[in-house]
């Protein structure tokens, strides 16, 4: 069920993404009169199609990309070069359509040989025409400005200059170019500001409980739904508590202190004043592992979320491992993890600097191993889906706040949302470009399919900001001055700017598919990475 909820947002979330990117190229083209063949979705073959007035609309088998067929973004060929006959529809002495299977008695046109033709129209002199023989007789026949050419199994209008991308102004072009970006910078405003709307923002103001889950430390020492926590308490520290930020400024002194002993909280519940005891679950994001908080007296994991790559690396600790000593020094308490953990840099020229030694018990045996955690300097620029920094380790204990709407809020949440995703975005290449990841570490349609599975299940607005999230990775992306990108394309334009001289289209074409093949090679790299990271083979 999971990946049938998943494999449906995956093809939800991309799909609006894409629609929305060809959608601002179609757009911008149609206003300055540029025919666009075919808005598609997906690759491959076609699936389904529909044809509503020039433009054929079709869906295709793989839903990984899509595109919009714009006249004149590369050479258009000649479609009559080398033949000698054509079949041709005739109305009211104008050619309509042409057949170039002449040989196809299904085709119930009359065959003509051709003398000479125009139905590009390069001087834009409005004469579109074709020469042909009937019999011995040479006649000239003009052309619609939408005559179909059908070939087998293949139908397109032809595209006089006027009426190609070439033909267009520089300001017009550059639009059509980069329309499509834009159109994925306005949905993540759009869908940001939605989510705002949603999700809703803390009631700092409150300290009463909303959402407790079942299984957290919360839930497990008694706390409930709309419970207001009134004083915290661990050892020698104390804190009143009147609102939220409150038990920001416990935890974060709690944190401070180490010990990450036993917290009592005290609540009112229907205006009755109880107390409950907890122990803090222990998130060691870096290293990927926790703590297990249902254990008192002793230092166990309780999850692992296997990572094993060039970046991280902690196959060998296992659920249940008490962790008797980290790199020699006797641990009393999570604390101690925490603060080695916590202050863990990473990123050594000499790999075996980067490993974390522990001691630790398991099934009655002392074992030594180590763990490789996420350097500072990528723990730093990571964040979730929703925009919040990742730290490299953090104490929790399960506790959520009542939320409220805000229409303002909204609004900034959505500018201040798509501003972080194109920094996140930022701060992937300064890490690709400083080598601190490379590029067997990004990932690809399977990686994001893995992760939309899992943002799926957490409710709408996660998949709203994920969905803005990499909305705004493929409109920046596409900005890249690669040729095969819309970027490329921009910098040609540049080039026609500064030179006053359009660059060759035969080498732009070339240039166009080589960094195409190129990207999809990458691709084909990454997506065999997210596969072997599926499956559990490598991280």
């Amino acid at each position: 069920m999971d990946y049938i909820i998943g494999i449906i947002a995956f093809i939800f979330v991309l799909g609006i993404i894409i629609l929305v990117h060809e959608g601002g190229h179609f757009y911008f083209a149609r206003r300055v009169n540029i025919l666009c063949r075919e808005y598609a979705f997906g690759m491959g073959p076609i699936l389904l199609k529909k044809k509503k007035g020039e433009t054929l609309y079709s869906l295709r088998a793989f839903p990984i990309g899509g595109f919009c067929a714009i006249a004149g973004e590369e050479v258009e060929d000649d479609p009559f070069k080398n033949r000698e006959s054509v079949k041709l529809d005739i109305k009211d002495g104008i050619i309509v359509g042409f057949y170039l299977e002449i040989e196809n008695p299904k085709i119930n046109y009359p065959v003509y040989k051709i003398n000479s033709y125009d139905i590009f129209d390069a001087q834009e002199t409005g004469n579109l025409y074709m020469e042909v023989f009937e019999g011995d007789q040479l006649k000239r026949y003009p052309v619609d400005s939408q005559a179909m050419i059908y070939e087998r199994k293949i139908e397109f209008q032809i595209a006089p200059y006027n009426r190609t991308l070439n033909s267009k102004k520089k300001n017009a072009r550059a639009m059509v170019m980069f329309g499509g970006p834009l159109m994925n910078f306005l949905l993540a405003l759009v869908v940001f500001f939605i989510a705002g709307l949603i999700q809703g923002y803390v009631n700092y103001d409150s300290s009463v409980l909303d959402d407790i889950t079942e299984g957290t430390p919360a839930y497990i020492a008694g706390l409930r739904d709309d419970d207001e926590i009134i004083n915290l308490k661990s050892g020698t520290l104390v804190q009143d508590v009147a609102k939220w930020d409150d038990i920001s400024v416990f935890m974060s002194d709690y944190q401070t202190l180490g010990g990450l002993d036993t917290i009592t909280v005290t609540y009112l519940r229907d205006g009755e004043e109880k107390v409950a005891s907890l122990i803090p679950v222990v998130y060691v994001y870096n290293g990927g592992f926790a703590s297990d908080y249902t254990i008192v007296d002793k230092v166990v994991v309780g999850i692992v979320s296997t990572i094993d790559n060039n970046l991280s690396n902690n196959t060998e600790i296992k659920v249940g491992d008490q962790i008797l000593e980290v790199e020699g020094t006797t641990v009393v308490s999570w604390g101690d993890v925490y603060h080695i953990f916590e202050s863990y840099i990473g990123d050594s020229e000499s790999d075996d600097e980067n490993w974390i030694n522990l001691k630790v018990l398991r099934d009655g045996e002392e074992l030594v191993i180590k763990v490789k955690p996420f350097s500072k300097v990528l723990m730093e620029k990571q964040t979730t889906t929703s925009g919040e920094q990742i730290p490299a380790v953090k104490v929790a204990m399960g506790v959520s706040p009542t939320y409220k709407f805000s229409l303002l809020k909204s609004f900034a949440y959505s500018g201040q949302r798509t501003v972080s995703s194109f920094t996140a975005i930022i701060d992937t290449f300064d890490l690709l470009f400083n080598g601190d990841v490379g590029v067997q570490n990004l990932s690809g349609p399977v990686g994001i399919f893995s992760l939309t599975k899992d943002v799926a299940t957490q409710g709408i607005a996660p998949i709203l900001n994920l969905i803005g999230l990499l909305s705004v990775n493929i409109g920046l992306l596409n900005l890249l001055p690669i040729p095969a990108l819309d970027g490329g394309r921009l910098v040609f334009l540049a080039y026609e700017a500064i030179t006053k001289k359009k660059a060759n289209q035969k080498v732009e074409t070339v240039l166009i598919t080589v960094t195409m093949l190129l990207l999809f090679g990458l691709m084909i790299y990454v997506t065999f990475g997210d596969i072997l990271r599926l499956l559990g083979i490598r991280g």
